[in-house]
């Protein structure tokens, strides 16, 4: 795979991610303060929104490591780990994720270009 196109697309992805973490979480719980009176009496409400944003961050991170499944060619035990830092923390993941690829393109440019 062409390392230009992953990182274009997990930079995508990451923006994605960026924006759904931190712009929708503040601003979801921020309009529901604006539209309920009385917050305070529906403490139940709140705790379904967090949950709601739990749970799609949560399908997020999934998302992220079935497209590095699917991206990565070995199943070496680097790519398993890369696969669950992602799952934790998809902006550590996704670093490590390309900076892994680059390394592998370079050692396989290298090997190539000795046996030349």
């Amino acid at each position: 795979m062409d390392f230009k196109r992953v990182f274009k697309k997990y930079i995508i992805l990451l923006l994605i991610y960026l924006v759904i973490t931190r712009f929708i979480n503040p601003f979801g719980l921020k309009i529901y303060y604006s539209i309920i009176e009385n917050p305070i009496d529906n403490p139940n409400s709140i705790e379904i929104i967090e949950s709601i944003m739990r749970l799609i961050e949560f399908i997020v991170n999934l998302i992220f490591v079935i497209f590095m499944i699917i991206d990565t060619k070995s199943k070496k035990l680097i790519d398993w780990l890369i696969m669950i830092v992602t799952f934790l923390n998809p902006g550590i993941g996704i670093a490590l994720f390309i900076v892994w690829n680059y390394y592998k393109l370079n050692e396989k440019n290298t090997r190539h270009n000795t046996r030349l």
